[in-house]
């Protein structure tokens, strides 16, 4: 995990301009796609593995909750900028965040599981963090052949190249899911899913023979 905090700081003064491409603002879509039938204001949300916090602003002003975004690496929220309703915190690691017992309504944890050790860790410490009730909204990548194969595929191509390589987090990135294997971990760690999307970032916007690159699950804290 401190490998990947670490790549994500060497990057993080850049890592704000990734959401006005076609690589990351599919994200935008997804999340409001998600809570399209779910009133969030006056709740209080955590973001957890910000980065430099677009995803917790997008909710604060869409959605009208509080957010709360944390983040392991120094160099993200250091780069972080709060807009009103949210504040920004560095923690030490997702599966030891130090937030209190049941504080959030709703969590929202974007591409991250994918970097730790053992992302049942993560998703308990967040369970945790969860009222009863409280929604989580949690993407990683898609284990489909047809989505993951050429991502792979580029990068091993391209490894030669060092630092100029295709999908440099592929050497941090260690687990991918299945839609039914996602929602799977996330019922062993106290969720329920409720609704799953798949979407494209990496290679275009659209998915390769309907198969997106992420997988994003909305699943309850039971």
């Amino acid at each position: 995990m401190n490998d990947a905090v670490v790549y994500h700081s060497e990057i993080a003064s850049q890592w704000e301009s990734n959401y006005t491409s076609g690589a990351f603002s599919p994200r935008f879509e997804v999340i409001l796609d998600l809570l399209a039938n779910s009133d969030l204001r006056g709740q209080k949300w955590l973001d957890a593995g910000c980065g430099t916090g677009s995803l917790a602003r997008f909710l604060a002003e869409r959605k009208g909750c509080s957010v709360l975004g944390v983040d392991a690496s120094e160099g993200m929220i250091s780069n972080c900028v709060a807009n009103p309703n949210t504040e920004f915190a560095r923690i030490k690691d997702i599966c030891e965040t130090g937030l209190p017992d049941a504080a959030f309504q709703g969590v929202l944890c974007s591409s991250v599981i994918e970097y730790v050790p053992e992302p049942a860790t993560a998703l308990r410490e967040l369970h945790r963090a969860l009222t009863k009730d409280g929604l989580l909204l949690v993407s990683a990548p898609n284990s489909h052949p047809l989505a993951r194969w050429p991502v792979v595929i580029l990068y091993w191509l391209t490894k030669c190249l060092g630092r100029r390589r295709m999908f440099q987090f592929l050497d941090y990135s260690r687990h991918s899911y299945s839609e039914s294997g996602l929602c799977r971990l996330l019922e062993s760690c106290g969720f329920r899913a409720e609704t799953v999307r798949t979407y494209a970032t990496w290679i275009g916007k659209k998915p390769i023979l309907g198969h997106g690159t992420l997988v994003m699950v909305r699943a309850r804290k039971v």
